[in-house]
């Protein structure tokens, strides 16, 4: 195999023009090593060869052995141009060559077919130049030893042999012509096979490296794409399973290959359908899981060696695990109907706004013409135009809440002062009718904070806070408190604000579910203000965390982003 790659006529890089060279000494030294010394042995007495005196041998065979060893020293070099040093040793081999016809008989030489290999060589290693330049040499040097031999000037040992002068010029120009065209005819079909190897060299390399990108590709999509792949063969035997369908059935691919696929998934059917279909997997810890599924025949390339397909039956099956999928869709299903149910609900309240407006305009204007009036009847009416206004006030509050939740406004982003807003808002907090008059509030925010929000809507959050901490130290003296304070973090800058109170504080069952829409403890709330805040919050990029035991207060902490820090 190193021989054949020897000839193989490639000269894209240096290196490799030099190993052909190489490869040529090397050959030629061992070709005329085995063709002297089976000539030398096989000679008979009564059919001799023509062959030179051992003295004359002798210092032909050191004189080509030293030429060949200092060729393969220069050759060494780095700085040597290769093509004009491979056509020196081409030329130099035929003119060894026609030193050996000329000295073992001229026309009648057996040797004189050995003028093909440097035109082979030649045209394999440098295509037809590299072999015309040693047809012509070839030509010229078999030309002088023919064009010698008419005159004469052959070595005398030549007569002691059955050596017989050639004397007629007809024959001597018809050898020449006939080895003549066969060195150029040579060199020509030579130098188009080379071509051709190289074309067809060059075709397979491109071939094998897209083969090799394909199945690289194949390969990495097999490995990483998130949809799990398991094919069988024609006894619906499992053959490969790719890393994401281990994932989805908990098995791996060493303890399912080579086994029937339906004594690990029974579930799965492998009949063949453009429908992709459904079904409960067990997987191997025993959980149950949807999958969606679908079958498929995989149609692989024949057997170069066989002559047919390796199977005729087998199958590939996908699949994808939309347990979630489907949960999700629920949950939007659920949520679209949520929204719709909101909506209306809005447009409800807020169509109740206007009459209850009216309501409560109407019950104050009583009010005010019964508070001049003395008797049962007037205190009667008196006490039922508060009951009116009370639960009107109620009434009032809920709807608005609702309307927050349910259509929350656009955000308005502006600079302000968060201990001037925490003032401001307490000032509204307790002048609120529901305020608790033994509730104190004290501020511990820095005077120079100040924050990018959008300011009606963090008022409304602090205000949520600030009832529902009232409405828990109702039955405390200690103060409700309003802290604020920078935060500087690897992944943003923002500011944190906490609510901190030391009331009766949050059982686990409610405090799990705190953020969810009407949920409460109080009777006279209507559950929005915590999903409020958090719906607030959120919009702003932020976080709330509450933490709270019962019995021991409750603490909740908002953390706001500050512009241009938040993460992308």
């Amino acid at each position: 195999m190193n021989l054949f790659k020897a000839f193989t006529p490639v000269t894209d890089t240096k290196e490799q023009l030099r190993l052909h060279i190489l490869w040529l000494i090397f050959i030629r030294v061992v070709l005329l090593t085995l063709l002297l010394g089976i000539t030398a042995l096989l000679q008979s007495e009564q059919q001799r060869i023509i062959l030179p005196p051992h003295f004359f041998s002798i210092i032909f065979i050191l004189t080509f052995y030293s030429y060949s060893i200092g060729s393969a020293l220069i050759l060494q070099k780095k700085k040597l141009h290769l093509r004009r040093f491979a056509l020196i040793q081409l030329i130099a081999d035929t003119f060894f060559i026609a030193l050996i016809v000329y000295a073992t008989g001229c026309s009648q030489s057996i040797f004189t077919p050995v003028f093909f290999l440097p035109i082979l060589a030649g045209g394999l290693i440098l295509y037809r130049i590299g072999g015309l330049i040693p047809a012509a040499a070839a030509t010229i040097f078999y030309g002088a030893v023919l064009t010698g031999e008419f005159l004469g000037y052959v070595p005398a040992y030549f007569f002691a042999t059955r050596y017989r002068p050639v004397t007629d010029f007809l024959v001597s120009t018809d050898i020449f012509a006939v080895y003549g065209l066969t060195f150029f005819l040579i060199a020509l079909l030579s130098g188009m096979l080379a071509r051709r190897l190289r074309f067809t060299e060059d075709a397979l390399s491109k071939t094998v490296e897209k083969y090799d990108r394909l199945s690289l590709l194949y390969r990495q999509i097999f490995e990483d794409i998130m949809t799990g792949i398991i094919t069988v063969d024609d006894d619906d035997n499992i053959t490969s399973c790719n890393p994401a369908a281990e994932s989805i059935t908990g098995y791996h691919a060493a303890d399912i290959t080579g086994r029937p696929l339906n004594r690990f998934f029974p579930e799965i059917s492998v009949e063949q359908t453009e429908n992709r279909r459904v079904a409960d997997l067990k997987k191997k810890d025993g959980t149950i899981i949807r999958v969606g599924y679908s079958c498929s025949g995989l149609h692989p390339a024949p057997d170069i060696t066989l002559g047919s397909t390796v199977c005729t039956r087998c199958k590939v099956v996908t699949m994808q695990d939309i347990s979630k999928i489907e949960q999700m869709e629920k949950q939007v299903r659920e949520a679209e109907k949520m929204a719709a149910v909101g909506e209306l609900s809005a447009s409800i309240a807020h169509d109740f706004r206007n009459p209850l407006a009216a309501i409560s305009g109407s019950a104050q204007i009583l009010a005010l013409d019964f508070a001049g009036q003395n008797g049962d009847e007037a205190r009667t009416q008196h006490r039922l135009t508060d009951i009116i206004l009370r639960e009107s006030d109620k009434m009032a509050r809920a709807i608005t809440d609702f309307l927050h939740y349910a259509r929350p406004d656009q955000l308005q982003y502006q600079w302000f002062n968060l201990r001037r807003l925490a003032e401001e808002t307490i000032a509204a907090v307790t002048a609120d009718s529901g305020y608790h008059p033994g509730c104190s509030i004290s501020i511990k925010i820095p005077a120079t904070l100040d924050i990018c929000a959008d300011r009606q809507q963090i008022q409304t959050a602090l205000a949520h806070l600030l009832k529902n901490s009232c409405y828990a130290s109702r039955a405390t003296k200690e103060p409700i408190i309003i802290s604020g304070s920078e935060e500087s973090g690897e992944e943003q800058d923002g500011v944190v604000i906490e609510v901190i109170d030391s009331g009766t504080g949050l059982a686990p069952e409610i405090r799990d579910r705190l953020f969810a829409p009407f949920t409460t403890t109080r009777a006279d709330a209507t559950g929005l203000g915590l999903a409020i805040v958090q719906q607030i919050v959120t919009s702003h990029q932020g976080s709330i965390d509450i933490d709270s035991r019962e019995g021991r207060g409750c603490t909740v902490r908002i953390h706001l982003p500050l512009p241009g820090s938040t993460p992308s």
